[in-house]
């Protein structure tokens, strides 16, 4: 399934605070600053490299995270190392 998008969503709003995900594979990346807005969440998988670029500006390195844990923070774009992935969560 795709996604679940019928007139009673449109009603009632999404169910959960995340309704998105985009997976980041290892040595790749991602831009979520045009056309994927809403990426306001992410967990990384993997050997930890890599970085994030905020949302509001900064940028985040993904060594000394904590692999598994939720990071509620904005991005706008991910870029992942050769054995890391990010799963990006979206609103």
């Amino acid at each position: 399934m795709a996604g679940l998008v019928t007139d009673q969503l449109n009603k009632f709003g999404p169910f959960g605070k995340y309704n998105g995900v985009t997976t980041i594979l290892a040595a790749s990346g991602h831009d979520f600053s045009s056309g994927s807005l809403g990426a306001s969440a992410f967990i990384v998988s993997g050997s930890m490299n890599g970085y994030a670029n905020l949302a509001r500006g900064g940028t985040l390195r993904l060594e000394g995270l904590q692999e598994g844990e939720l990071y509620e923070i904005g991005v706008a774009s991910v870029y992942t190392g050769l054995t890391t992935i990010v799963y990006v969560l979206q609103r």
